[in-house]
């Protein structure tokens, strides 16, 4: 730049184009896909086909997959061993697309963050080197002019002083008086350029690219947020595909979990190639070291069972082996006793074997619950088959030794009664222990008629701990 001449300040020229988002075209919406826990319930969504067995050619909806392989009901399993695999062709495709989104998500990602890194180098060149080279050059220019202001004014006095002399025109006073106007003219100018950049033109720019930046940093949040959940749908997609192979959580026996009507017949088979839908159980694992009785109670008696009541188990395969448990829960929801036509209901309990169980037990055997109600011990007891109930009240008929051969006498005794189980009943008052009780008081005639000499078999109250 040649001296005085005015110098390109490049803050005034400077632009700071806006930013234009980098949100890349939404991509086809992605099919939801819906939770699977590695429990034996599936989730899943659309296996291919989805028709056979147990399906009866219905057709597969959303949120439904095919069994392609199962291990054999009944067969023993350990824990991690793989019982069932579902299909997961849908899935694998869907996590290929998902893929592609995820990488151009990425990219976008990382693009942001390269531009970023550039604006707010930029910033920084604008604000230490730009506008410090600027404002420089302003200054020198200022000088420059100051200078040319002095000279111009000396000159002016000179050929002011010349003039009067004689020795100068008047013509060239006039181009010197001139001379000092436009250098005048040039200082102001210049003057004027260091407001400009200093109040305006610097912070304008510095506003811009700030405004900017952050601009840039709320697009990479919403980028990176959208690359996070294009993440969690990828995983999600690669835990669904793992979900697909169902693995035993624990040692037990394969059990398949086939759904029944209220009649009995099984409408959802569970067997290879059948569609299974989401939360559908497929296939419980029972230990038979640690299995439960469901118990149907009859609505009339509901109200006596309890949770944590202790009961007695005896199932039919196995009647000599008794074995102890206790109430886990029963169920708030009474079902039909007999089909959805009876209006008798009744509910289940559910009833945990505590103590006996054996390795012989299997899911699905027919057992018999005694539930224990109440718990007397050191009490007199009758048998049960010794009472006589007359209008609702309970009688015995007591035997009384008399001389004669094959001779006895009996009179009838009102009793009370306390807890009474399928054989004894506790006696509170009307007998003690020792007296002789007549074992079929049903033979004889009612309380209140005539006495009389009966053969038969006595049986005798004791104080047996019941």
């Amino acid at each position: 730049m040649a001296a005085g001449q005015k110098p390109v300040i490049r803050s005034f020229t400077y632009q700071v184009p806006p930013y234009v988002s980098l949100r890349p075209k939404a991509p086809a919406a992605a099919q939801p896909v819906a939770n699977q826990q590695q429990q034996m319930a599936p989730g899943g969504r659309g296996g291919r086909g989805g028709r056979g067995g147990g399906g009866g050619g219905m057709e597969e909806k959303p949120g439904s997959t095919r069994i392609i392989a199962i291990v054999d009901e009944g067969k023993k399993v350990v824990a991690g061993d793989v019982v069932c695999e579902l299909d997961s062709s849908a899935f694998r495709d869907e996590l290929r697309a998902q893929k592609i989104r995820w990488a151009q998500a990425k990219a976008v990602v990382e693009q942001v963050k390269s531009i970023l890194e550039v604006n707010e180098i930029t910033l920084r060149e604008y604000r230490d080197g730009i506008y410090p080279q600027d404002r420089q050059l302003i200054l020198q220019y200022i000088s420059t002019k100051k200078t040319d202001e002095e000279r111009a004014k000396k000159n002016l006095v000179w050929s002011e002083e010349t003039l009067k002399k004689g020795y100068r025109a008047s013509s060239q006073v006039t181009a010197d008086r001139l001379a000092l106007q436009q250098a005048e003219i040039g200082l102001r100018e210049a003057e004027g350029m260091t407001i400009r950049l200093e109040e305006y033109t610097k912070k304008r720019l510095i506003k811009n690219l700030e405004a900017k930046i952050e601009a840039i940093k709320a697009d990479k949040l919403a980028q990176e947020s959208s690359f996070q959940l294009e993440d969690e749908r990828m995983r999600r997609l690669e835990r669904m595909i793992e979900n697909c192979v169902l693995k035993a959580p624990r040692d037990g026996i394969v059990v398949y979990a086939s759904q029944a009507n209220p009649w009995g017949m099984v409408q959802n088979q569970i067997q290879q190639g059948v569609t299974v839908r989401e939360g559908q159980t497929i296939i419980n694992l029972p230990d038979p070291k640690n299995m439960r009785v469901r118990a149907k109670i009859n609505e009339s008696k509901v109200a006596m069972i309890q949770k944590g009541q202790k009961a007695k188990i005896i199932i039919d395969a196995f009647p000599d082996r008794a074995l102890e448990g206790i109430v886990g829960e029963v169920t708030p929801i009474p079902a039909p006793a007999n089909g959805p036509i009876s209006d008798v209901r009744v509910y289940y309990a559910m009833v945990d074997i505590t103590s006996g169980s054996f390795d012989e037990i299997r899911p699905g055997l027919s057992a018999e619950v005694l539930f224990l109600m109440a718990d007397h011990r050191k009490v007199t007891r009758v048998p049960l088959q010794g009472v006589r109930w007359v209008k609702g009240n309970a009688f015995a008929a007591v035997s009384t030794l008399k001389a004669g051969p094959r001779k006895s006498a009996w009179a009838w005794r009102r009793i009370e009664l306390g807890q009474i189980d399928p054989s004894f009943a506790e006696v509170i008052s009307g007998l003690k222990p020792g007296d002789r009780v007549i074992a079929r008081p049903d033979l004889l005639p009612a309380p209140g008629g005539k006495e009389g000499a009966l053969e038969a078999v006595a049986s005798v109250a004791d104080g047996a701990r019941g």
